[in-house]
């Protein structure tokens, strides 16, 4: 036992003894007993007097012989104790020591049969063989598991598309359009989509871009119909009708070709992955085409997906726009540990020079959009009894500042962390002496204490004059010891509680306080199949919206932040968007090229006409969410050319 322990071990004896037990002795008596709490304690009750009780080596109270008193054990509070000397076995007393007679019996074990698997009966064929160092149970599990995921995936994949009747498809109150695709396995796509347009300075960059090719002779922009510029233009199209469109959903299978993209094509591609392929893929796109003039030639452009990285101790690399170095999508290990469950302490653990196998990372050119996928590792269950640690929900705030990430910035965040790191190892040894307080040999002392208390203070023989001052003695020795214990542990528990505040306030400071970033998007996963079992929130102004396939809902942003499902499934928030903090400005009408708007009013007017005359005059006077004009939705037809574009309609939105 080293110094440090012994003189720990020996104040904890000194207050369980109610302090008056002199440190010498306590000390040697912890020798003799090799540090044993328990028994030491044991010993020294033993040598107060012969009448005294007596503290057993399983920490309950024992008394000695005193008349018809044989040693009574400490019972549970709810449980009535049998009077002293009492020894009457009831019937039921006899069952149940027939029973427990009987389970301590030798037993029949059920062991596996030798007998030869017959295929007919297997759910999976089981006539192949198992690879090298894998036994033929675990491949036959393995691919059980298999074909049921296949199975379910199948039925998600024919998941039948709803068809909403004209009068649920309209827009109220200016709520985010649903974007769906047609075939479910490409959900994740649709949340994708609308999630951008949500990011203020994705749309209003996408709103004010146009294409290189040149303009009709009417005036009238020519949309390319390949290439890179197709796709941007496709984006610009489908964000214009998200933002003045009458329909409350759309369908995006057009756009989604566009892009080229094809559904997963297994059920053991998660959500996350091909959500950050897709979200990487249009950023990498978006980021050539709105800005590959300069970006070719030159590190520094408005960078609205893509930040620059590399090792703290190395110089900004000047050279142009690369994959190996600029990234719009930053992979977040999820471990549910205390330590790193929450967007920034995860972050912080991995980019900082915490691993020493790897080189500290910053950040060199910020962007203007920053993306997290958030990529869970599952904790192996426990098999040899013991219980599996709770599963914790991830968090992540409504603000981060990236500050600490900054290569201008890497001194002063690395003297932080290490003050943290000071902090967090003091709150690791003041919770080491909570528990040596409240546990000891795998027994919990506070328990025990209380339990032996209320047996001296409500049940122990008190008739005997002598026998009740020793239970009077005793109940006043237990009250003490319980009584310092919990004081010292409450006090113990507010100086971790300050030392947390302490260590979460480290990097608040004005210095580490300039960049900062706003969340606008959460795409959540539940941890099933179906396109109903994944949705979007996203920030339209101050007010949040969930959208789950068609339907969207407003809700809290405490539901945002604190969302818990998936959470014993795996799964939950897989990718969240922020983006640098914007002033807070009244809606503005965007610049969309006015050839495309006018394929919406058009398209609007012929929805309108045909819903029923009272829901469209529940329309009269609104506007989409970011027109300034008295309603875009009400233009007549008359006023409304119709586009001379070759692409008329991006997608399905006429009735």
């Amino acid at each position: 036992m080293s110094q440090e322990t012994e003189e720990d071990s020996v104040n904890l004896l000194i207050s369980m003894m109610g302090g008056d037990l002199d440190p010498e002795r306590a000390k040697a008596v912890l020798r003799k007993h090799n540090g044993d709490l328990q028994k030491a304690a044991t010993t020294i009750l033993e040598e107060t007097t012969d009448s005294d009780p007596i503290w057993d080596g399983a920490g309950l109270i024992t008394l000695p012989e005193q008349g018809t008193i044989s040693q009574p054990r400490t019972p549970p509070p709810s449980k009535p104790v049998p009077l002293p000397g009492a020894s009457i076995e009831t019937e039921e007393d006899k069952e149940l020591k027939e029973a427990l007679e009987a389970s301590l019996q030798p037993q029949p074990t059920l062991q596996p049969s030798n007998r030869a698997p017959d295929p007919n009966w297997a759910v999976v064929s089981s006539n192949i063989e198992a690879p090298p160092g894998v036994s033929q149970e675990d491949q036959t599990l393995n691919r059980v598991i298999q074909e049921s995921l296949n199975t379910t995936y199948n039925d998600y994949a024919m998941d039948a598309f709803e068809e909403l009747p004209l009068e649920k498809r309209v827009r109220y109150d200016g709520r985010p359009v649903a974007l769906r695709p047609t075939q479910a396995t490409l959900a994740y796509a649709g949340l994708i989509l609308q999630g951008l347009f949500f990011v203020p300075q994705v749309r209003e960059t996408f709103a004010n871009w146009r294409p290189s090719t040149a303009e009709a002779e009417d005036g009238y922009i020519l949309p390319p119909v390949e290439g890179p510029e197709h796709m941007v233009w496709t984006l610009v199209e489908l964000f214009t009708n998200m933002d003045i469109a009458a329909l409350s959903e759309l369908n995006v299978d057009d756009a989604l070709k566009a892009f080229g993209i094809d559904p997963p094509l297994h059920a053991t591609e998660s959500p996350g992955d091909i959500s950050c392929q897709l979200l990487s893929s249009l950023a990498w796109v978006a980021e050539t085409v709105l800005y590959g003039d300069i970006a070719s030639v030159s590190h520094h452009w408005p960078r609205l997906f893509h930040f620059r990285y590399g090792p703290a101790d190395a110089e900004l690399n000047t050279g142009p726009f690369d994959k190996r170095i600029d990234t719009s999508v930053v992979k977040v290990d999820v471990r549910g540990d205390d330590k790193r469950n929450d967007l920034m302490s995860s972050l912080s653990a991995q980019l900082s020079e915490n691993d020493v196998s790897s080189k500290q990372q910053v950040i060199f050119e910020p962007s203007d959009v920053v993306s997290f996928q958030l990529v869970r590792h599952e904790v192996l269950p426990s098999y040899s009894g013991g219980q599996s640690p709770p599963k914790q929900r991830f968090k992540y705030p409504k603000h981060i500042y990236l500050d600490q990430f900054m290569k201008e910035n890497v001194g002063l965040a690395n003297a932080k962390r290490a003050k943290q790191r000071e902090i967090e190892e003091e709150i690791r040894s003041l919770t080491l002496r909570k528990n040596a307080l409240t546990h000891a040999n795998n027994k919990d002392i506070l328990k025990d204490l209380r339990s032996s208390l209320h047996y001296f203070e409500n049940i122990a023989n008190r008739e005997d004059p002598e026998r009740k001052a020793t239970v009077e003695g005793m109940s006043m020795k237990l009250r003490k010891m319980l009584t310092r214990i919990e004081n010292e542990i409450e006090t113990i528990e507010s100086q971790i509680a300050k030392l947390q505040i302490q260590s979460a306030q480290q990097f608040d400071g004005p210095e580490l306080r300039e960049h900062r970033y706003d969340l606008r998007v959460v795409l959540v996963h539940d941890g099933l199949f179906g396109r109903n079992h994944m949705y979007s929130y996203v920030q339209q102004g101050s007010t949040w919206w969930k959208t789950v396939d068609y339907e969207v809902t407003e809700v809290s942003e405490e539901a945002v932040l604190n969302d818990p499902v998936g959470l014993h499934l795996g799964a939950g928030p897989y990718l969240l968007i922020y983006s640098r903090a914007v002033p807070e400005f009244e809606s503005k009408s965007l610049p969309w090229p006015e050839d495309v708007k006018n394929s919406v009013k058009h398209n609007n007017h012929m929805f309108l006409s045909a819903l029923p005359e009272a829901i469209t005059s529940q329309l009269q006077g609104q506007s989409p969410p970011s027109s300034t004009h008295p309603s875009e939705w009400d233009t007549p037809s008359s006023s409304v050319e119709l586009p001379s574009s070759p692409r008329i309609e991006p997608m399905d939105v006429s009735v």
